[in-house]
């Protein structure tokens, strides 16, 4: 759980303008004054304990997390290192989500489940690989499958799986270019 905060906290922050003390001195006031920081945190604690008799413990910390921050991360989920949330208000990821390592995600954003019940062969939760970003108020509802290093514009509604290194925009998304991976690694960092 440690070493999963240590990166997620590192992702906060732009690591190529700020380096030794500086830096961790810098990734400590971000923990302590930001939300979207705290609330990954929070998610973070809420998973470990999840499995574990004190699981109604992870659900207070995702309803204290939602309070101070606007973002409601199901304690299930299961997301790897470098998770950052650019803005967190109104971010949303369910219990079934399974996503990689670096997931950026901007407010309004959404991984989970489609509302309704029935026999939907859409039945499920989203899959995402490593280095996703999801811009502003992007929608994934489903068992869609997002490849490494894809990114979903602003607005977007994913209804379809995305491959790797590909940029949908739309509603419903459709494919407008490709990226690198030097594109992916170089996105711009928070500050």
């Amino acid at each position: 759980m440690w070493s999963l905060i240590r990166e997620d906290l590192k992702a906060s922050v732009d690591q190529t303008r700020v380096f030794g003390a500086a830096f961790w001195v810098k990734v400590l006031g971000k923990l302590l004054i930001t939300p979207q920081v705290q609330v990954v945190v929070l998610f973070r604690i809420g998973h470990a304990v999840a499995g574990t008799p004190l699981r109604p413990l992870a659900f207070v910390l995702r309803a204290w997390g939602l309070m101070i921050s606007g973002a409601e991360i199901h304690p299930d989920a299961q997301i790897g290192p470098g998770m950052s949330l650019m803005h967190s208000s109104g971010v949303v990821i369910g219990g079934g989500v399974v996503a990689g390592k670096g997931l950026r995600m901007a407010q309004g954003a959404t991984l989970g489940e489609p509302a309704g019940g029935g026999a939907d062969a859409n039945r499920g939760f989203p899959t995402l690989g490593d280095y996703v970003s999801l811009g502003a108020h992007a929608v994934v509802l489903g068992s869609r499958s997002l490849a490494d290093g894809c990114v979903v514009g602003a607005n977007s509604v994913v209804t379809r799986d995305v491959p790797e290194l590909t940029v949908v925009v739309g509603a419903p998304a459709r494919e407008v270019k490709t990226v690198t991976w030097v594109d992916v690694i170089n996105r711009p960092s928070k500050d």
